[in-house]
């Protein structure tokens, strides 16, 4: 049955129909009796136009009778619709989205087979007429159908999904799925989350994140009971291997999500696609355990190693195994710029520096040292691993380009300074941007290196730094036997830390990050000009300590990619334009061209494992990807605390659920909008307006 949206129109229509029949009625002629003789056939020819006369003026009546019901319906604004009060609110219409959560725990034992079937069990509850939407959710990483879509086509999306390798995040799925809801106006808006509801996808609510009050959601858990997943956290492995370090360790630390203990845990580890050692491990309930391996590797000749930790199968495989990369060296390769060279004098500025990194003993660093008095060019600044630059007097534009981007690629950087120096000339290409790469802002320099009456000592070290923890026995070496009778008065930087300092205050020894490298700066002179430090025993093993530190221990460390994080290469500026391999994992190739400074950007790293870039002439770069383990714990939240979150706790938190005026109002003109029935009821009045006035002229 037709419904109206203004009843009394209808009314109204229906009583104007009565007007044309009441005029038709009071203006009717009443028949005159007439005699005549007799006349036959003029009785029959009038018989007959009479009738007709009668019969076009009560068709005339239907129509003016028809025009006035039809315009009154047509004011009235009919509609053809269910009964809205079967389902309170929303006139029979349901509005969904589901949301299946793809996050790498859905992998465990089943889970995810038996969500995509709850998905399609919800799918298949609404009635056709009912819109739906789908999401496929994970983070970083999201599908959407739109909510008018074909419920065939959300089927075959659910049918088809796939897992991936990212974390849950559950809160933007929601929100993304309350924003597509907020644009109906009309029907029942509901939202089903299809996820094994894990606790770590819920930690950054905030009331904001809670769902618009007329919108309900439905938490489908499919997650196993008791979950027990054990997974390798963390590796601590260093970047560089040098010959002499014969016991370098790895450690692995492993975590045990469930309540029981884990015992003789068997633990792996492959370097180089060869399995090196396996050992075992006892875990506690919630606890982590670390294993320990002794690194093997053939260091006749340089190069880059790979290699990964497992751990025996469980339930979710992908956690259970952690990569890594690591560079053997035989060597460490120092090149000092010689900024006062004096051949075969001890005055020579690189004197005592020179032959305190070719002095190594049996147990000592293998260091390969070169010296120049200009900075090394583009290339050969990258066959480094540590630059000096010693007393040097200035350092153009272009040079200063060259070191900064030798340090932002990872390699270490030692200024030092003395009266060759023009400490403008420096805060100009090394200091004065938003990212100096100098640590401390160069002043002025103070004290006497002639008279040597008066003289600082290194009364202030941190002993925690690497570079100064071997002499933190006293026994080791005394800093402070040092005489420093002149140097520079320098104030570190925002991003700089002073390692060591003289006994006024004044920074001796300052430390920088900067890109994947970093920087130390000597306020004092390398050499014996302004201080006596090389005569005392500390003098060789601090250089030793700081180029292993600078050469060994970069800034990044080994870049700790997790999936889905973009991967920067930076090449040199002679690579640019050249073509480039990537295979990822799988040994699945795709091709890149570098940029004009030779780098490129990877952003495809979504699944773990490791990674390589072939150039052509060079040896491959290895990068490794790994899951990021948040994921790894799978303990849940409730879906009555999860709805309370997200819903509210009190009824005045939603919409009331009682038949408002104004929502029926609003149902009814959207459905009469979508009909438009008075349309096409205005136009059969037009037509028989038309009509009627042919007809009545024609009278």
């Amino acid at each position: 049955m037709p419904s109206f949206l203004f009843g009394a129109f209808a009314i109204a229509g229906a009583i104007g129909a009565s007007i044309p029949l009441i005029i038709h009625l009071l203006n009717r002629e009443r028949a005159r009796r007439l005699v005549f003789s007799t006349v036959r056939f003029i009785q029959m020819s009038h018989q007959t136009n009479v009738q007709r006369h009668k019969l076009k003026r009560l068709l005339l009546l239907l129509m003016r009778i028809l025009m006035l019901i039809l315009l009154g319906l047509a004011f009235a604004r009919p509609y053809f619709a269910q009964d809205i009060t079967t389902t309170p609110e929303l006139g029979g219409v349901r509005n969904a989205v589901i949301i299946l959560d793809t996050s790498y725990s859905m992998q465990y034992n089943g889970v995810f087979a038996r969500a995509k079937k709850e998905a399609i069990n919800r799918l298949d509850s609404l009635d056709s007429a009912d819109a739906v939407a789908l999401i496929l959710s994970a983070d970083k990483t999201r599908r959407i159908l739109p909510i008018d879509s074909e419920h065939s086509h959300i089927r075959s999306a659910i049918e088809n999904a796939s897992l991936t390798n990212y974390t849950t995040d559950y809160l933007d799925a929601i929100q993304t799925a309350d924003e597509m809801l907020k644009g109906i106006s009309v029907g029942q808006k509901q939202i089903y989350l299809v996820a094994d509801l894990q606790k770590n996808g819920w930690e950054n609510f905030i009331d904001t994140d809670r769902l618009s009050p007329d919108v309900d959601i439905e938490f489908v858990d499919v997650a196993e009971e008791q979950a027990e997943n054990q997974a390798i956290t963390d590796i601590n492995v260093p970047p560089v291997i040098l010959l002499e370090q014969k016991d370098t360790e790895l450690v692995a630390r492993i975590h045990n999500y469930s309540t029981n203990r884990v015992e003789n845990l068997p633990v792996t580890l492959f370097i180089d696609n060869e399995k090196v050692e396996t050992t075992q491990l006892d875990i506690e309930p919630n606890d982590s355990s670390d294993a320990t391996f002794r690194i093997k590797i053939d260091l006749q000749t340089e190069s880059a190693h790979t290699g990964w930790v497992e751990i025996e199968s469980d339930a979710l495989e992908i956690d259970n195994r952690h990569y890594f990369t690591v560079q053997s060296m035989s060597s460490i390769k120092v090149h000092c710029v010689n900024g006062e060279q004096k051949r075969n004098d001890i005055d020579d500025e690189t004197f005592f520096l020179s032959r305190a990194l070719k002095r190594t003993g049996v147990e000592g660093t293998p260091i390969d040292y070169t010296e120049s008095t200009t900075i090394p060019s583009n290339d050969a600044i990258l066959r480094y691993d540590v630059l000096v630059i010693a007393n040097v007097s200035s350092i153009t534009a272009a040079e200063a380009d060259r070191i900064k981007k030798f340090v932002n690629g990872g390699g270490g950087l030692i200024i030092s300074l003395g009266d060759q120096v023009d400490s403008s000339v420096y805060l100009q290409h090394l200091g004065d941007t938003d990212n100096p790469l100098l640590p401390c802002t160069i002043m002025q320099a103070v004290g006497d290196p002639i008279g040597k009456e008066v003289f600082q000592v290194i009364a202030s070290v941190d002993y925690r730094h690497p570079i100064f923890m071997p002499f933190s026995n006293p026994n080791h070496g005394d800093f402070a036997k040092g005489r420093f009778y002149r140097y520079f008065q320098s104030v570190p930087v925002e991003e700089a830390s002073v390692i060591a300092a003289f006994d006024e205050g004044n920074p001796a020894v300052v430390e920088k990050i900067y890109g994947n490298g970093r920087v130390i700066c000597f306020t004092s002179t390398i050499d014996r000009e302004w201080n006596d430090l090389p005569i005392h025993a500390v003098y060789l093993p601090f250089l030793h300590e700081t180029i292993k530190y600078l050469a060994l221990r970069q800034a990044g460390q080994i870049p700790d990619y997790r999936v889905g994080d973009g991967i920067e290469y930076s090449g040199n500026q002679s690579s640019a334009g050249k073509e480039v391999a990537i295979f990822d994992p799988d040994r699945n190739e795709t091709r890149f061209t570098l940029n004009d400074q030779g780098n490129l950007f990877y952003e495809n790293s979504v699944n773990p494992g490791i990674y390589s870039i072939h150039k052509s002439g060079e040896k491959p770069y290895y990068f490794v990807v790994n899951v990021d383990t948040v994921e790894s714990e799978l303990t849940q939240r409730n879906p009555e605390e999860l709805t309370s979150m997200l819903i509210g706790t009190t009824e005045t938190d939603r919409m009331p659920t009682e038949l408002t005026p104004e929502v029926v109002r609003k149902y009814k003109e959207d459905v009469e909008r979508n009909q438009s029935l008075s349309t096409y009821l205005l136009l059969a009045v037009f037509a028989l307006a038309i009509t009627e006035m042919f007809l009545a002229n024609r009278i």
